[in-house]
């Protein structure tokens, strides 16, 4: 599986197939892994607001940050959404299944972002 970065590359052809996968995402309702769960217990005082707000979402391909595809079909993508205090980072496959939630500090702008991680051209 390929992992692509906004900052970093992206191809056309997936670039292109964004709009499309979150619009189709936006046609579907939201579900939850266990694990994303329990990570945001951890990292939120009121997970109730949140998963609410979460709930009432819809997606805009703007905030994707982070693609993953195998063969320029994509699999998975990262969203960066601002929230109350944070910025919520959703970490959502095809199925719109949240495999993750983290909360990032508004002012975090990744200087430490390891490029090795990410695809390229």
């Amino acid at each position: 599986m390929n992992r692509y970065h906004k900052d970093i590359y992206i191809p056309v052809k997936i670039k292109e197939g964004l709009k499309a996968f979150n619009d189709n995402l936006n046609r579907l309702k939201w579900r939850y892994t266990p694990h994303s769960i329990d990570n945001i217990k951890n990292r939120c005082y009121d997970i109730d607001s949140m998963l609410k707000f979460i709930n009432n979402l819809i997606l805009d391909n703007k905030n994707i940050f982070e693609v993953y595809s195998q063969d320029n079909i994509i699999n998975k993508v990262c969203y960066r959404i601002e929230y109350i205090t944070c910025d919520i980072i959703l970490v959502i496959d095809n199925t719109k299944t949240i495999i993750t939630i983290y909360a990032n500090a508004k002012n975090d702008n990744h200087i430490t972002l390891n490029k090795n991680l990410y695809a390229r051209a």
